[in-house]
Parts: C-alpha cells; sequence; structure tokens
C-alpha cells in the first residue's frame, strides 16, 4: 500500500499503466530541451529522488471531496436566489446591477469549479497513464522536427519497457545525415527590389554551408519584408516572397531559390510621404466652441493644436519621418516609441492616408494629466522589525512646455530596529525624506558633433535631482543632503546607459549618544570604518553603469542574461583643487575609483524549472589624505541577496574572524556575527535552481560562494587583505533551500541558508558542513540563517 501510494499505482484502472519516464536515445545534433516539449503526453511531476507523486495524490484528495451534483444544486440555489431578489426591485434600481454583479462572481467560482474541479484538484494533475497514440504522435512529432531541421533521412520508434503496473518509453531516434545549403537563387523581377534584396544578403538568414532549418525560411521572409518595408514599399508584404527549396541535385545537398512576385496590377509601389500632420490633442472635444486648430509649420511637420502647449522642436526631434523621403516601418516604430517615452502622452497614433494620388502621414497623440499623484502604503522590514511607510509623489508634467516633467516626492516611515550597544533591546526608528526631480526629454549638454540628433532613437534623458534624507535614532540623528545631475539613453531594448555627471552628498549627524560612540571606536578598531558615516562630511562622485541584455525579447523559453558593468571616480575634482573650504568647515571629503561587474544568466529547463546564476566581481581603490572608502561606497557580502548563509553584511574580511567569548558544545569559540564587515574587493558567484511546487508555490536549491577584502594590510588584523596566494581559501561557501509564494506581480521568498565553508575560522576547521545531519538542520549556533525577502536574488 506505501509503494503504491509513493508511485501512484494505486489510482490505476485494470488495464492501465502509469507513465513513468519518457527517455530520448541517440540524438546528438539536437539536445533534450528541443525535443522534449513535443512530447504529447507528459509524466506527473515528483519530488527529486524520492517515488512520491504528490500533484496525483492532492488531485486524488480533492476528487474525494467533490460532488458534481452537490455544486450543480448550488448553482441552481443562486441562480433561484437572486432571480427572487431581483424580481422584487425595479428595473432601474441599483441595487439590482448590485445584486446581479453579486450573483454573476458567485456564478463564476461555481463553473470554474464545475469546468476544473475545486481547488484542490487543480493543483494537482491527474495520474498519467499509458496512451498509445500519444506515444505514436510524439514519435511523429519528433521526426517532423528532425525533418524540418534538414535531417529529411531521420527516423523515431519508441520502445516500451513494462515494469509490473509502470512503463517507461525509449524514443530511439536515427538521425541520419543532415542537408547542407550549397546553393542560394534569387528570381526578383523587379530590378529595384533585386538591387534592396542583395545589397543586404549579409544580414541574410539562409548561408552557404550551413543546415537547413525550416525556421530559417520564416525569418527570411520576415527580414525581407522589412527590408522592403524600410525602403518605401508601404504596401508589401510577405505574401508575395515564396521559397523553392530542391535536394534532388546531390545528395545531402539543399539548393534553395528565392522568389518575389509581383503583384496582378503590376509592379509593387515605392511610396514616398507627401506629408505630415501632427495632432498634439487629437482626443480634444471642442464642438460648439467654434475654435479651430492652429497649424504650425517646423522643419516640414504640419503641427496642429488648439492651444499651443508643446516645443515643436522637442516634438520635431522625435518624428523620424521626412517629408518627400520614401515610407519606413522602422521610422514610424521609433518615432512611436520616442512619443510615448515622453510620458506626456496618453495615446500615440500613426496611420497613412494614401487616397487621392497622396501619401499623407498622420500623427495623433493625446496629452496625459498635467498633474498626478501617487499614493503608497506600506510595511517596510530592512533589518529588523517591520514597520509602516508612506510615500507621496505629485508629478507636473510639461513643466516648461518643453515636455520636462517635475517629480516632487516625500517619504516617512517608521520601524523597529535592534539597538546597537544594548543587548535584545528594539528602537523606534524614523526616516524621513523627500526629492524633487526635473526630467529633460534630451541631453542638456552641447550639441557638439550633433550628438542630441544623433541619440535622438536612443531616449535620451537628463535627470536633476535633489533631496534630504534624514534618520532619528534613539543613538543618533543623522540628515544627507544630496543632489545629481544624470544622462541616460538606450540602444533598443538591448544596452541601458546612465552617466551621472555630478553625485553630492553633504552629511551630518548629531546627538550621538555616548555608548554609540564608543560602540563606534570599537569597530574602527576591528577595521570597520562606520564611523566616518558619522562624521561631517563631503562626498563627490561621477559614475557610468552599461546594462547589456543579451535577450532583449524576454522570452521566458529562451536563454537570457544580463550583463552590468558600473565604473566611479570619487572625490576627482580635489586632484586639481585643494579642498581648503572643506576642510575649514571641518567637513571630511575622500577620494577614490570604484569598479563593477555582474553577469546573471538565466537558463530555462523544462516546462517550469529555470537555472539561474550570477557572477560579480567589485574593487574599490581608496586614495588621498586618508585612503578610506565612504561607508556607502564599501562592498559587502552576505545576505538575502548575496551569499545566504551569512546575515547581511557579515562575511569577511578574508580569513580574518571576530569571536564571542563563549565556545559551542565541543570547545570551540563562535565567530561573532554582529559586526558589519566592509571590504575594499568583492568576488562572488551563485547559482540556483527554480521550480513550481503546486499552485503559486515554488521552491529552490542554490549555492553561494564569496567574500570582501580589505585592499591593503589592516593593522591589527591579519588576513584580513587580498592576496594570490590565498584568497582562494577564503571564499565563504553556502548552501540551502527555499520556498517562494509566486504571485506572477509579486515574489515573496523565504530561503534557508547553511554554511558549508567557513573562513573567519582557522585553517583546517573552516569545513563545518560535517556539523549537519538528517536530524540537526542547524548545525551550531550561527551556523544557518532564515532569509526573507521580496524578489528574487538575481
Amino acid at each position: 500500500m506505501l509503494l503504491s501510494s509513493c508511485y501512484g499505482t494505486r489510482y490505476l484502472q485494470d488495464g492501465e499503466y502509469l507513465l513513468r519516464e519518457q527517455k530520448l536515445v541517440g540524438n546528438t545534433a539536437i539536445n533534450d530541451e528541443q525535443l522534449e516539449p513535443l512530447y504529447q503526453q507528459g509524466t506527473n511531476k515528483k519530488f527529486p529522488l524520492i517515488p512520491f507523486y504528490p500533484y496525483v495524490w492532492i488531485y486524488h484528495l480533492g476528487q474525494s471531496f467533490y460532488n458534481e451534483e452537490k455544486t450543480l444544486a448550488k448553482k441552481q440555489r443562486i441562480e433561484e436566489k437572486y432571480e427572487s431578489k431581483i424580481a422584487k426591485k425595479k428595473e432601474r434600481d441599483k441595487k439590482v446591477k448590485r445584486l446581479e454583479r453579486k450573483r454573476d462572481k458567485k456564478l463564476e467560482k461555481i463553473n470554474r469549479k464545475l469546468k476544473e474541479g475545486n481547488w484542490l484538484i487543480r493543483w494537482g494533475e491527474p495520474i498519467s497513464t499509458l496512451d498509445s497514440a500519444n506515444i505514436t504522435k510524439t514519435a511523429t512529432q519528433i521526426e517532423t522536427y528532425y525533418i524540418t531541421h534538414g535531417y529529411f533521412s531521420a527516423s523515431v520508434e519508441p520502445f516500451y519497457q513494462f515494469t509490473g503496473k509502470k512503463v517507461s518509453i525509449n524514443y530511439q531516434i536515427l538521425e541520419g545525415r543532415p542537408h547542407i545549403i550549397d546553393t542560394i537563387k534569387y528570381q526578383i523581377t523587379d530590378p529595384h527590389i533585386d538591387s534592396l534584396v542583395r545589397a543586404n544578403l549579409k544580414k541574410g538568414e539562409i548561408k552557404k554551408g550551413k543546415i537547413y532549418n525550416q525556421s530559417d525560411l520564416a525569418k527570411e521572409r520576415d527580414r525581407l519584408e522589412k527590408v522592403l518595408q524600410n525602403n518605401g514599399y508601404y504596401a508589401f508584404s510577405k505574401q508575395y516572397i515564396n521559397f523553392q527549396v530542391d535536394t534532388t541535385n546531390t545528395p545531402y545537398k539543399a539548393s534553395i531559390g528565392t522568389y518575389i512576385l509581383n503583384p496582378k496590377e503590376g509592379k509593387h509601389k515605392i511610396y514616398n510621404i507627401d506629408s505630415i500632420n501632427f495632432v498634439t490633442d487629437a482626443a480634444a472635444n471642442m464642438a460648439g466652441t467654434g475654435l479651430k486648430r492652429t497649424n504650425e509649420n517646423y522643419e516640414g511637420i504640419n503641427f496642429q493644436y488648439f492651444e499651443d502647449e508643446y516645443s515643436t522642436k522637442i516634438l520635431e526631434r522625435k518624428v523620424f519621418l521626412r517629408k518627400n523621403e520614401p515610407y519606413s516601418r522602422k521610422n514610424t516604430i521609433d518615432t512611436q516609441r520616442e512619443l510615448a517615452n515622453l510620458n506626456n502622452f496618453k495615446f500615440v497614433n500613426i496611420n497613412f492616408d494614401s487616397t487621392g494620388n497622396k501619401f499623407v502621414a498622420n500623427i495623433y497623440t493625446s496629452p496625459m494629466q498635467k498633474y498626478q499623484t501617487v499614493n503608497e502604503v506600506g510595511v517596510n522590514v530592512t533589518e529588523g522589525f517591520p514597520g509602516p511607510f508612506y510615500n507621496l509623489t505629485l508629478i507636473d508634467r510639461n513643466v516648461f512646455k518643453g515636455l520636462e516633467n517635475l517629480e516632487l516626492s516625500g517619504y516617512v516611515g517608521v520601524e523597529g530596529v535592534y539597538s546597537a550597544t544594548e543587548t535584545d533591546q528594539i528602537y523606534g526608528s524614523i526616516d524621513a525624506g523627500g526629492k524633487l526631480g526635473l526630467n529633460f526629454p534630451q541631453l542638456i549638454i552641447p550639441n557638439i558633433s550633433n550628438i542630441k540628433e544623433r541619440l535622438a532613437r536612443r531616449n535620451p534623458r537628463t535627470r536633476l535631482d535633489v533631496g534630504y534624507n534624514y534618520t532619528n535614532r534613539p543613538e543618533y540623528i543623522r540628515s544627507n543632503l544630496n543632489s545629481s545631475y544624470s544622462f541616460r539613453w538606450q540602444k533598443l531594448r538591448k544596452v541601458d546607459y546612465q552617466f551621472t555627471l555630478s553625485e553630492i552628498n553633504l552629511i551630518d549627524s548629531r546627538n550621538i549618544s555616548d555608548n554609540f560612540r564608543d560602540y563606534l571606536d570599537t569597530l574602527f578598531l576591528l577595521g570597520n570604518n562606520l564611523a566616518r558615516s558619522f562624521e561631517p562630511s563631503f562626498v563627490s562622485s561621477m559614475n557610468f553603469s552599461a546594462n547589456i541584455f543579451f535577450n532583449p525579447t524576454q522570452d521566458q523559453d529562451r536563454k537570457a542574461s544580463l550583463m552590468r558593468v558600473f565604473a566611479e571616480s570619487g572625490g576627482l575634482t580635489f586632484n586639481f583643487v585643494r579642498p581648503e573650504a572643506l576642510i575649514d568647515q571641518g567637513l571630511e571629503y575622500y577620494q577614490f575609483v570604484k569598479g563593477s561587474f555582474d553577469y546573471r544568466i538565466h537558463r530555462p529547463v523544462g516546462q517550469f524549472g529555470v537555472w539561474a546564476s550570477r557572477f560579480q566581481l567589485g574593487i574599490a581603490v581608496p586614495y588621498g589624505s586618508n585612503r578610506i572608502l565612504p561607508y556607502e561606497k564599501n562592498f559587502f557580502s552576505g545576505g538575502s541577496n548575496s551569499v545566504r548563509a551569512w546575515t547581511p553584511r557579515r562575511l569577511g574580511p578574508g580569513g580574518a574572524g571576530i569571536f564571542l567569548d563563549e565556545t559551542d558544545g565541543d570547545g570551540n569559540r563562535l565567530v561573532d556575527y554582529s559586526i558589519e564587515q566592509p571590504g575594499d574587493i568583492l568576488i562572488e558567484a551563485n547559482i540556483e535552481y527554480r521550480s513550481r511546487l503546486v499552485g503559486f508555490l515554488d521552491w529552490a536549491v542554490f549555492v553561494d560562494v564569496g567574500n570582501v577584502w580589505k585592499l591593503y594590510p589592516q593593522e591589527g588584523i591579519p588576513l584580513a587583505n587580498f592576496e594570490f596566494d590565498r584568497f582562494w581559501k577564503e571564499f565563504g561557501i553556502g548552501t540551502g533551500f527555499g520556498l517562494r509564494l509566486n504571485f506572477s506581480f509579486l515574489v515573496i521568498r523565504f530561503d534557508y541558508g547553511m554554511k558549508l565553508y567557513e573562513p573567519a575560522m582557522p585553517e583546517g576547521e573552516r569545513w563545518v558542513g560535517d556539523n549537519y545531519s538528517l536530524f540537526n538542520l542547524n548545525g551550531k549556533p550561527g551556523q544557518t540563517v532564515w532569509n526573507i525577502a521580496i524578489g528574487y536574488p538575481f
């Protein structure tokens, strides 16, 4: 009974077999990940390494509670109940609509239950029983897939292996030799189209020496359609493009002919734009007012509006259609995208009128509300106990009639945090602040070499921010007056650039308690420069970052990766100008250079699984009079988005360790994880497997490796600095598992991190994985960490 429950065979009827496994045998040219989606029948999901099918058990548990007759009777009672109530009301009574909404909502739930079963049935899955027709169909689908990928002689045969009431299927694949493209011919009667096609052959999807692939023909058809539509052929469509594949002349060779046909009425027509109309307030209703739109011609564009609200110079830069030039599909799409990115219009529609022997481009936009407020209320958790917060943002659009947007925001929050000086004491922390931001839809720089025009298609923006942050805790009060001036631009959806020309922070702290001051002094002696953050200081820097997306379509069924490069220079002006004014005011200043590299890969596995990995590398070099980094510019390791077996910012530096006075049961000293550990160098790598468990509940297993190091040797803190001959022995290694509540729009994550290798321990004692057992997943004190976070770690 136990084994049959585990395998699910207890739910089988006479003559039925559980489809336990399907394997592909003999495929080398095409991998399993490409062929497995062709299975017409899937196997039931089970726990890793355990012959237990939880979804089958849940499904049949739901069936034991489900009674279709009772559900139908309940549906009838609901219909009769609300029909009676509605009949007693007047036809136009507002209560009638309210009753109808309630009825429809309840009936929707009942109908879903009748169609899909109760929630247990929907969460589970029926037992997968052998269906020979589906197995045969799967073999046919795999064979067809091979043929469409150039393996015309491929064959697939399924073999059945029965073990009791279970069956496994092996699909034996004979791939054969692929057909290689050796000849590409073009037959195009229109000479102008022929010249366009031949001028763009380098970007073609069909190449000599490449294995024939039917999908390449579809991609080539789409590409040629775009080429022609981008060169004036407005009415051209891919239905005029045909391919002929010949494999009879030479064994295992393919000749491909490309044919572009003419329409019945003659040649394909090139459409040149005769005029461009731009209506900025298309949705305005001025009927009965007698008002007419004003017409203003600027750089060949006829702007039409009731009120002169927008700079025609700025709008013209966002329009890439030109009078007397051929129609271009790309220019049309770029125009629509750039106008939508202005965040000033509800909609942007572009159509073309070809009547009357004229070809007219019409651009229609409708303004968004000039003023908008955004309210946010929630609960914030950073390092202690949850507390409420409130954000308010006011947006003023088109503030100077140049499509600039002004944002004024403010926030206030209260949170319970642990005292830094008193054990087990929790205090209320108040955080408040405000920011004034101004967004410009262009780069506010000198127009050298027409750079503004050359970057016009890349969503260029300039942002100026001024803000103030305030923190009030019983141990101190800290304020930060800050400003920044930055530029952003994009390369379609592939690369996102940001250059911050100036970022300035003026930091001040007061009301520092004596106990907290002693605590900061102790940290400083241990290599932690947190005390610097509480001295009056002036921190200035400029930085550049680039986010490169290698799967811009964000197709979840494809491998995707992201690379982020960041570079920063702090206090650069102090290399040329002496900061006498700052010194006279008692302000600390910093000089440093900093860089980081972050690379992430997401690789789908099966229907729900994903392998996710990340590699991070960073270095910061302080120089100048103090050779110290501002605290916020340090690297840290450990935490829910880092090495999860360590609490936030507590891993490192290097092989240095701070120990408690107490010991474990074996007399070994315990590492003190109460102090943040900043570093100048960061190396970190993570890998994680994620998959669906049931419904909106996902699970994951992970391994994290990393640490931070000091760049220079630290007096009294051996092994804290980076050395090539030993850094590889100082990586913290953690593993663990997690559960995630995946609501699509929100992911709540619970990760349990377990230390395997603790670099703070003396050499020879760093491996701590032996402290775990099947009945002791906590190891020794401080060896495991629960992480609660929002969103994925990477």
